[in-house]
């Protein structure tokens, strides 16, 4: 049986793979290995980037089997291509998310969500009341934050080992 060496494109693939799908392991990375990791990525996306805009294009990404199957996930701005920065790890866009998040539930833009405001999120609608910490009937920033940070500590493997 003949190996097949894994190719920068390969690598870059599978790095995104372990790093998008595993915030667990991304929050485990001591700040040196995040720099190394976000060096290898810009070395692998410049290498791919055939036409050197800094945009990876449909096109560009042909052939790797994770980008092309997650480019319109990545590409969250709907531009039709991605940037180093659509490739960070979910730990870096998580606040950036949640900042986004609040903002289009927010509908009235008054730095809380109410009841009906939460309608339309299921998840927010089922944990409301454990988000509320105050009972004023609507959760602020702070108190998103919070519940998220606890159900991220619930879910974590460590949590599970106990």
């Amino acid at each position: 049986m003949r190996r097949r060496l894994a190719t920068p494109q390969s690598a870059l693939a599978l790095a995104l793979a372990l790093n998008l799908g595993s915030a667990a392991a991304s929050r485990a990375q001591t700040t040196a290995e995040q720099q190394s990791y976000q060096q290898r990525l810009q070395q692998l996306f410049q290498r791919l980037d055939r036409n050197g805009d800094q945009r990876l294009q449909r096109q560009e990404v042909q052939g790797q089997a994770y980008l092309e199957r997650h480019f319109e996930r990545l590409d969250s701005q709907r531009r039709g291509y991605l940037t180093p920065d659509d490739l960070k790890p979910v730990q870096a866009q998580r606040g950036e998310r949640a900042a986004r998040f609040f903002s289009q539930a927010d509908r009235n833009s008054d730095g809380r969500i109410d009841r009906r405001e939460a309608e339309g999120y299921s998840w927010l609608q089922q944990h409301f009341n454990s988000a509320d910490r105050n009972r004023d009937g609507s959760v602020d920033r702070q108190e998103l934050q919070g519940l998220a940070e606890q159900r991220r500590r619930q879910t974590s493997p460590e949590s599970r080992a106990r």
